[in-house]
Formats: structure tokens, sequence, C-alpha cells
């Protein structure tokens, strides 16, 4: 159900209550000048758009007041929004009739200037809580950081505590503890029992030759039949590798996966000098 009321005719306030869920919004007045709800007239007001002297606040209170006798229900949500309007209403209009303070005059040239002041120290608080959340991050991330907790530190503010006065401590006694920071540790000496293992490619590259010499071409596995040590596998592989590179070998894979053949590469028969060829037999 709604209800309306009106002070007087003509310029008289007028207020009404519709459907809504905030009373700010469903809450209508209509005045002289303008006509809405009464959230959205407080808004025009504080935002200079529409001047709180062209309508008296004593009207308004009263034409709300008959409009709320006629409402049925629960009306404590109009009374509450009207009230918390009206208080703004009424310190706006309030500064509007007071006389206002004379502009205070310009600073002198050799006074400093406060806005620049208060932005110097805007900088610094700034620089002092960036520095803060950094230490903040650092702690929460399980880093080594010793800090003192805020909770601790404002006890001992509160309790006046204040660390315990003594003698200072000598500064032989820090130069001696960072003098033993700096010495370097030398490593452990190996136990007794480790053996130390040398293993070379010349070694395992006669070891391939002798091979060869031998039994004339040789499947790689078969060399390395028996040897579980992966060093002495792969300083073969490389011995192998390197006599490839000086042509002493040559080595082939007739299928992928397959058994790896070294072979000894045939060496050019050296010609006499002269560039005579070599006799040949009776044809």
């Amino acid at each position: 159900m709604e209800g309306v009321a009106s002070v007087g005719s003509g310029p008289d306030p007028v207020v009404s209550f519709g459907a809504g869920r905030r009373p700010e919004s469903a809450t209508q007045v209509r005045l002289e000048a303008w006509e809405g709800p009464i959230g959205l007239l407080l808004a025009l007001v504080e935002a200079r758009r529409l001047d709180v002297m062209t309508f008296r606040l004593g009207d308004l209170a009263q034409a709300y007041l008959e409009a709320l006798a006629g409402l049925e229900g629960d009306r404590l949500g109009n009374v509450s929004a009207f009230v918390g309007i009206a208080s703004q209403l009424i310190l706006i209009k309030s500064r509007e009739l007071l006389p206002r303070p004379p502009e205070p005059p310009p600073p002198a040239v050799d006074e400093p200037d406060p806005e620049a002041d208060l932005r110097a120290r805007l900088v610094v608080y700034r620089a002092f809580r960036d520095a803060g959340h950094a230490l903040d991050a650092r702690a929460a991330a399980g880093l080594r950081l010793v800090r003192r907790e805020p909770a601790v530190a404002a006890a001992a503010g509160r309790a006046g505590a204040a660390p315990p006065t003594g003698p200072p401590l000598d500064a032989a006694i820090l130069t001696g503890a960072l003098a033993g920071l700096l010495q370097v540790i030398p490593p452990p000496p190996p136990p007794p029992e480790t053996i130390g293992r040398v293993i070379t490619m010349a070694e395992r590259a006669a070891m391939i030759r002798s091979a060869i010499a031998e039994a004339g071409p040789v499947v790689l596995q078969d060399l390395l039949r028996g040897v579980r040590d992966r060093v002495v596998v792969a300083v073969t592989f490389l011995a192998l590798l390197e006599m490839v590179k000086r042509r002493e070998v040559a080595v082939g894979q007739a299928e992928p996966w397959g058994p790896i053949v070294v072979s000894p590469v045939a060496r050019p028969v050296a010609r006499p000098a002269g560039g005579a060829r070599p006799a040949e037999g009776p044809g």
C-alpha cells in the first residue's frame, strides 16, 4: 500500500512510498524544481547539481511524516533511511547558512610549501611500506629472516620494556668471529679403502689393435662381452672413434641395433721414387 502526503499546495514537497527493495529508491519526492527518489535527491545535493537552499527541510520532514503515518506494515526501514538522508541534508544546509571563514593568505616565498612537504612524507611512507611488504613476503616464503612479531613489539612497548644495560662488547670479539667465518674448511681425505681407478684411451686402443691383428674384423660387442664397468665401456667406445678418425679402422653396421663390426683399413702400397711401377710377372 502506498502512502502520499503533501504540505500546503504549490511548491510544498510531496512524499510517496512505492514498491522497491531499498527505501532510498522507493521513496519518491516531488519538489517545485525536481521530482524523483529521495536517495537521488541527496546525491544531487552533494554533487552541487541541486541547491539545498531552494526547498525547506522542515516542510520535507513534515510531508515525510504525514506519508509515513498512512503506511501500513513495518516502517522501521523507511524511518531509518529518512533519518540518515535528512541528517546529511541538514549538515549540508547548515554549512551553507553559516558564514565561511576568510580565505587564508598565500604562503610567503621563503615558507615551506605544506603540499610539497606532505608529498615528500608520502614518498618516504611508501618506501617503508614497500620494504615492509617485501620483508613480510620473504618471511612467508620460509626464508631465513630474523624479525620481531608486531604483537610482541606492541606488548613490549606498552610494558615499557627496554634492553638490559651493560658494558658494550669488545670489538675484537666481532673481528674474531668474522675471521672464523672466512676460513675455508679443506675437503676430508678419502677413506683408505677407496682405490683410484685409471683407464686410458691408449690402453683400450691397443686392445682393439691386438684383437684385429689376431682375428681380423671383430664385433665390438664381443670385445665388451663380460665388461660391467660403464667407464671401461665408454673409454673403449671413445678409443674406437679416435681410431676411425685416424683411419686405422672402419666401422660398419648392417642393420639398426645390429652388431658393430670393426675392420682394419688397408694401407696404400708405397711407390718407389721416380714413379716406376713394380715389375709385372710373365703373362
